[in-house]
This record gives C-alpha cells, structure tokens and sequence, in this order.
C-alpha cells in the first residue's frame, strides 16, 4: 500500500504530472507502453472488422427459462439437429426485450455437442463456467472443429437476476443457430427444454430457431439506392401479388431464404411491403404455407425456409394479403436467395411476377443481385464470426483500458513521488548553499574578529604596555609623583579592559559560558593583586553558551564589582562562584572587606553600574553589606 500524501504534495505532484495534457507517461512506467501498443494493434483489428449493427427488437424475443430462486441453479435447452452433422460453429444471439439488450444473458454457461440425447457422452465446445460472462447483444461464434454430433445443449450454470426482480434467476437466449456444411442446421429443428416458458408471441422454445434475432441482416453498408422488387400498388389488402425466380435447370435446393426491404425514404418502416399472409413454392409444389394466418413482420431479419432433398428449377412466393404502406397496399422483398452447398444459387437467375412498380430503386433484378436497400449481403456464418471477434476485441480493450488506468495510476503516483524528491533536492540544494553561505561568512567574521584582536593586541596592546613600562621607570628615577602614577594605574587598567575586549572579539557569537569562566579567572587573578580570591563553576559544562551581548555584560558587571572590591572595600578573601542553569545564570561575589551601609551609599561607588548592566541582561541584583562584615552580591539573570 501506498503511503498516503499530504494535500499540498498532492497538489504539487498534480501540477508537476498534468503540465502538458497527453504527455508521455511510458518513461515513468515501461508497462504503458506495452499496452499502448497492444491496444493499437487490437483497434487495427477492430477497424477491419464489420461495425456493430444497431439493435433490432422483434416479437419474437426467443427462449425464456423457468424462473429460480437461486442464481447457481442449473437450466439448460437442447437442439436435435435431426441427424448427425459435421458442424462447422455453434453461434449463440443474446435475446433483446424492448430495450434491454442481453436480456437474462447467463453469467456463466457451456456449450455441449453429442450424438446421445442424454449426453451420457459428449463434446465441450465452449466453458464459459469459470467467469463471469460480459452482458452484450454480440454473438457468441465457438468454432466446432468438424465435431460430429445430432443434438447441442446450452447450460447455463449461473443464471441472471431478472430485470427489477432480484430475488428471481431467468437464463434466455435469443437464437442459437448451428452451421454445417454452409448453413444454418438448427433453424426450425427441434428444441427440447424441460424447464421453459411460453408466452406467445414473445417466449417460446421454437423461437430459439425459428432464424429471428436482434442483430439484423448480415450486410455490408454502402450507398448504392437498390431496394429490391415492389409490386404494383393496390387498394385492397386481400389483392393476390407474386413473383418468381427462374435458376435456369433443376437444382439441388436446400434452404430458400426471402430478406425483407428497409428503403432508404422510409428510416422507419422495418420489414417494408413483406406480405402479412403468403406461401412459398417450389415448381408449384407447397414449401411454406401462411395464408391462413398472419406472419410476424420479420422487421431486418431474414426469413429462411430449409429444404433438404428438394430439387427444383422455380421459387415462387405469393402474396395474399398485402402490407400497408399509406392508405394502400405492397408486397416487396430486397432479396429471393436459394442456397445448395453454401451458394446462392438464384444469384441472376431470371425473375418474373404477376405485377411490377419499376423505378430507378425497384427492380426485378435488384431481386436477386445480393444486394439490401442498406449495403452488399454478406455469408451469415462469417459476419456472426466477425462480429463475435468485435466482441471479444471490444472486451480484451476493455481490460486493457482497466489495466491501462492502473498503470497510468503507478505512473502518476511516479510522477508524484519524482516531482517531491525534485523539490526535496531543489529545497537540499538550497538549504546546503544556504548552510555554505553561512559558514563562509561565519568563518570570514572568525577572521575579522581574530585579525580586530590581534590587530588591538598587537598595535593598541603593545602601546599601551609601552606607556605602562615607561611612566613605571619614571617613577623610579624620578620619585613619586601623583601624574605618574595616575598614568601608570590608567595604563594597567586600559591594558585589561583591553584584554577583555579582545576576548569577546574573538569568541564569537554565541561563546560558551566556561570561556566566561575563564576570562573572569585571568580577570580577577589581574585585579585582585594581593588578596586572596577563589572562583569557582560548574564541571562539564561545555555544552552551555549565550549570545555575545550577554557575555559582555556578565564580563563588565563582574570588573566592576571586582574592581570595587580592590579600590574600596580593603578586602583579604573574596568569594566568587558562577553557576547556570538552562535557562538562568547566577553570580556569587562575597568578600570580608570593611563593607558599607548601603542607605547612604551614592552612585559614585559603582553600584548604579552594576544595577543598570543586570537591568539590561533582563536579570536582577541583590547587594547585602554591612560596615566590618564585608558585601555579598548576587546577580540572577536568564540566559540569552
């Protein structure tokens, strides 16, 4: 798992990944590219492919199952083919109820072939069992291999929730057509379900093959205006209208096929002019026979009638009652087709008919050209191959697009991560020149102060010790004199504020308070001559310090209270003791001197100093004295 970001890195990262829109993303996740060029090659595929037909609801909608409470319960249906055959492919339509594509499409499902009608031995031709199936109109083409067998099971083995009844499982199917030889085996045999429902017209067994589907006509589209045959118009419904094929010699006939017309001028008008009642013959022999009852508008399906063993020269189809166009009457058909051996073999036969509307668009010949009012007709078996494939890519895509988004996600999450790591460094490189710069002008300051000490050391220091040597060889060869020794006494004086001076120069900016310690030692060991003194602090220490400005006011209020103590107090002992704290640092300074009485003391004695330099360290002093008993003074101040 990916540890969470915070909003602002989030929003850097968004910025940083979406600066140009399209950008490349392989370089972050090698992966993308890879399914990138998977995708282009199955988008190729599917370019080359027939698109996918707009969804045809028809009154048939096909085969409904019995209803079941659980979705893993078992329903099947069975096809005999009436004999053995060599099949080719087993093709399953999804059925459409209203605007319900795939309606009650199983979720999981096998495809079995066998020449027992128990299936005590049998053939798999497709386990669709171990995952869930995609809900869509597409067929289902399973290439069959030439497996030999009379009778095709569907089961299904997890069933569909029914539309707005969860509580209720349903498994239906469209159409199941089997092909063999070049045709369609299974249109009208015969179904077998011993768990189904029938509700005429819509749910019946028989309309699993009665060759009526959603998919509509297998064609090619162009633009070519060719609609096929019309009759003359007539006023009367019950008007008789035929027409006919002529092959030219007896043939071989095993399926007649008849596809309904869709002109261009009427969008609307499925199954325009297909005749309500009608019969089909063959050399006026009776091969279907409706006029007794109306025939369901096919809509854009194709009307197939098998003929196995018939032999014959003509087809005739007549009409009996006629379609309603607008206040009169039609019959029209786009396309008479007569199949032996997978070939149409009324392809430009010679047409006849008992009447004739000739226009650029309707034509006797345009009845058998293999042409639709839509487009070229193409070989039923491969078009439903084609469009299983589109399902198939369509679904492969689909993953892909799911495995893409994850990859994108990775890569993002990439981009991310790279576009912090780059602020991180960018911030790294920053802070380390920031550091560099810091130092560089530290140490320059270090050399400043160390050349300002030596330079006062070397120059004012030696000076002033000149002037101190000097007026002492005058006083000894010219006797006591006060200008002398004033001079004398002010040299030594300024020499050691000197010192001190030069030892906060040098330290620094923030000393440590044992450098404190030590130039209060060498301090006190210069004006304490001659008296008795001890000075002691904290060990182990070095880790505490304080700001420059804080040491030069420890240091001067410590000179002018040792400084007291050598000119007025005739002191023998003096006690100094430094500790600190934290936070705070306290002085201690005590001497046995003669003391004073601190209500008549006046500012000339130093005490006001030593007030004024604790008020500025933010601090406080504490002065105890009495006359013979000696001083005791106590500075508190927080460290800075």
């Amino acid at each position: 798992m990916m540890p969470r970001l915070k909003p602002w890195l989030l929003s850097l990262a968004f910025v940083a990944t979406t600066a140009q829109a399209g950008a490349p993303w392989a370089w972050l996740n090698a992966e993308l590219g890879a399914l990138e060029t998977r995708q282009d090659q199955l988008r190729a595929e599917l370019s080359a492919l027939p698109p996918a037909p707009s969804p045809q609801p028809h009154e048939h909608a096909g085969f409904h199952s019995g209803f079941a409470p659980q979705a893993d319960s078992i329903r099947w249906v069975q096809v005999d083919l009436g004999a053995e055959r060599a099949l080719n492919a087993v093709v399953v339509v999804p059925a459409m109820l209203g605007s319900v594509e795939a309606y009650g499409f199983p979720l999981r499902f096998r495809i079995d072939a066998s020449n027992d009608p128990l299936f005590g031995d049998s053939t798999t031709l497709l386990d669709q069992t171990g995952a869930d199936a995609a809900p869509s109109l597409a067929p289902w083409h399973i290439a069959a291999n030439r497996v030999k067998a009379r009778y095709v099971r569907f089961t299904a083995t997890k069933l569909s929730a029914q539309p707005r009844l969860g509580k209720r499982f349903i498994f239906c199917l469209g159409e199941l057509l089997v092909f063999s030889g070049g045709r369609n085996v299974a249109l009208r045999a015969e179904v077998f379900a011993p768990n189904s429902v029938e509700t005429l017209p819509t749910w019946s067994p028989r309309h699993l093959v009665d060759g009526c589907h959603a998919l509509g006509l297998p064609v090619r589209a162009d633009d070519v205006p060719n609609n096929g045959w019309h009759s003359a118009i007539f006023t009367r419904a019950d008007s008789t209208s035929w027409v006919q094929a002529d092959f030219g010699s007896v043939r071989d006939v095993e399926e007649i096929r008849l596809i309904p017309a869709h002109p261009r001028d009427y969008p609307d008008r499925f199954g325009f002019g297909f005749p309500r009642r009608f019969k089909v013959e063959a050399d006026g022999k009776p091969i279907f026979d409706s006029t007794s009852a109306d025939f369901p508008n096919p809509g854009d399906t194709p009307v197939a009638f098998p003929t196995p063993g018939l032999r014959a020269q003509t087809i005739r189809v007549t009409a009996t009652s006629l379609w309603e166009r607008s206040a009169d009457f039609v019959f029209a058909l786009s396309e008479l087709q007569a199949f032996a051996g997978g070939q149409n073999i009324a392809l430009a036969s010679a047409v006849a008919s008992s009447d004739d509307t000739i226009t650029g668009s309707w034509t006797r010949e345009q009845l058998v050209d293999e042409r639709t009012s839509s487009g070229v007709l193409l070989t039923e078996a491969a078009w439903l191959a084609d469009l299983s494939k589109r399902r198939e890519i369509s679904f492969r895509l689909a993953m892909l697009d799911a495995d893409r988004a994850v990859e994108m996600l990775r890569a993002r999450s990439r981009a991310a991560y790279l576009a912090i790591v780059v602020v991180i460094a960018m911030f790294s490189a920053w802070l380390m020149l920031f550091v560099r710069l810091r130092r560089s002008r530290s140490l320059e300051m270090e050399t400043l102060r160390h050349r300002i000490s030596r330079d006062l050391h070397d120059e004012i220091g030696s000076h002033l010790g000149s002037i101190r040597l000097m007026s002492e060889l005058a006083l000894r060869e010219d006797g006591a004199s006060e200008s002398l020794e004033e001079i004398h006494r002010l040299a030594g004086e300024a020499a050691e504020s000197m010192r001190g001076i030069i030892w906060l120069v040098r330290e620094g900016d923030a000393p440590k308070l044992t450098s404190l310690v030590e130039a209060m030692r060498q301090s006190a060991g210069s004006l304490l001559k001659g008296i008795e003194w001890t000075l002691a602090s904290p060990e182990g220490g070095d880790a505490a310090s304080a700001s420059l400005e804080f040491h030069r006011q420890v240091f001067l209020f410590f000179r002018e209270a040792v400084y007291n103590i050598a000119q007025h107090a005739k002191a023998m002992r003096v006690s100094l003791q430094i500790t600190w704290q934290l936070k705070k640092l306290q002085m201690v300074i005590e001497d046995d001197g003669c003391g004073f009485d601190a209500s008549v003391v006046t500012a000339g004695n130093g005490l006001a100093n030593l007030r004024h330099r604790a008020e500025v360290l933010g601090g406080d002093v504490k002065i105890t004295s009495e006359a013979g008993k000696g001083t005791r003074i106590v500075l508190e101040a927080p460290l800075s």
